[in-house]
């Protein structure tokens, strides 16, 4: 009878932390792992240590993913996670930690959304920061997601999972949940920063509004075509307040809705290359702080928030992702501890290592498009970068001094407020 070869016995045949379990090396593995360790340590204070320990084995485990091939068309498996876990044990025993993690109601959505903050933003930090935000569907629940928009793509600030028929017992509605979604990031900024909250036409909603009215939010929402609104004492649809092509045109204290008459500012924009017009809602009397050309750039950054969607979907693997029991609950604390990764990975692609090694990897446009030629975003190039024998070491060391850096109570952005690119 021939003799089991030791490597495909299920005994764990490793004595540190996970060496086997991806595709990076034993001592870079090792070092990332720890200083990650650190670095959740600093920035995630609101957390318990033993979620906080456990938050950092599941960043280094999304950043195995990211740099390897998985099979299954992509699709992200609780097993493929689990193997790729840097702990002790077998693949049985790895995840069945995945799944104590993911059912721990310690790990909640406001704890992480504060180190996000510190982790994106820092500790004390000053000026108007554009934040986006958006719903998507993630497998059979809803994620609302916020954002800091960054070299096309969004680094996530926090992340609030929902199913429908409503079943949360932390807000009575949905719009409830918005109102208290965007209270709680604004509370987790660092203290000097102030949002500008940038969302889609599904939050033109006059309650909405008139809740940023009396919290003084300011905010660039697109509104809907058809709504009733009032200005110069003519009661009109929203979609007859028109623009030349390219030309934005700013309608001052118009009334939002033929009930409720929110006071807002119209910004009207027709670009001939999209279909409708943009009909964009900002506070009254905010002119000085939004100038309509600042008020249309800034929405032009909306659709990094649909980007990091697709990655999600698609490079994380969320598409096809089946969770039996407790989906939008568990759902929402792998997707918390996919963010600091994602960030990372994101940080990685934008750094000069990634700009060093685009060319390997990408083949440009004969034509712009968009404006660029290049045909890779960061992310797939942090991706590439970790799986690449050339590239892979010199990612990894650029993924550690990141991690050191934050672990010294630094952000990962250092360049002034980005509202100034806007102005």
């Amino acid at each position: 009878m021939a003799e089991r070869c030791k490597r495909c016995s299920t005994k764990p045949l490793i004595g540190t932390r996970g060496r086997s379990s991806g595709p990076i090396g034993a001592l870079d593995d090792d070092a990332l792992l720890a200083a990650l360790e650190t670095a959740v340590l600093e920035q995630f204070g609101l957390l318990r240590r033993t979620v906080q320990r456990n938050l950092a084995v599941l960043t280094l485990a999304f950043v195995r993913l990211l740099g390897a091939a998985r099979g299954g068309a992509g699709r992200l498996s609780l097993a493929a996670l689990g193997r790729v876990l840097p702990t002790l044990g077998t693949p049985h025993a790895r995840e069945k930690r995945l799944h104590r993690v993911l059912s721990n109601p310690r790990l909640d959505p406001r704890g992480v959304t504060d180190g996000l903050a510190r982790v994106i933003a820092g500790r004390r930090r000053a000026g108007l920061w554009p934040l986006l935000f958006d719903q998507t569907t993630a497998g059979s629940a809803q994620a609302l997601v916020a954002g800091v928009p960054f070299a096309g793509r969004v680094l996530p600030l926090a992340l609030y999972t929902f199913d429908y028929p409503w079943q949360e017992r932390t807000a009575p509605s949905q719009n409830a949940l918005e109102e208290l979604f965007l209270l709680n990031v604004e509370t987790a900024l660092p203290a000097g920063v102030r949002a500008v909250w940038i969302g889609d036409r599904g939050y033109g909603r006059a309650a909405l509004l008139r809740t940023c009215a009396q919290q003084h939010r300011l905010y660039v929402l697109r509104g809907r075509a058809g709504t009733c609104v009032t200005w110069q004492g003519r009661r009109v649809k929203l979609g007859d307040l028109r623009a030349p092509a390219r030309r934005p045109v700013r309608y001052r204290q118009v009334a939002y809705q033929a009930r409720t008459q929110v006071l807002v500012d119209v910004i009207v924009y027709h670009d001939p290359a999209y279909q409708e017009p943009w009909h964009l809602l900002v506070p009254p009397d905010r002119e000085a702080l939004l100038p309509t050309a600042t008020v249309v750039r800034l929405y032009r950054e909306r659709m990094q928030v649909e980007q990091a969607f697709r990655d999600f979907k698609t490079h994380l693997g969320l598409r096809g992702l089946q969770l039996n029991v407790r989906i939008a609950e568990r759902l929402g604390r792998l997707l918390l501890a996919f963010c600091l990764a994602y960030c990372l990975a994101v940080v990685l692609g934008a750094s000069p290592a990634g700009c060093a090694a685009r060319p390997t990897f990408e083949i440009r446009r004969r034509r712009p498009r968009h404006g660029t030629r290049r045909t890779l975003s960061v992310l797939s190039v942090a991706m590439l970068m970790l799986i690449h024998p050339r590239w892979r070491r010199r990612a990894l060391r650029r993924l550690i001094q990141l991690v050191r850096h934050l672990a010294r109570g630094h952000p990962l952005l250092a360049q002034p407020p980005p509202l100034r690119r806007y102005a």
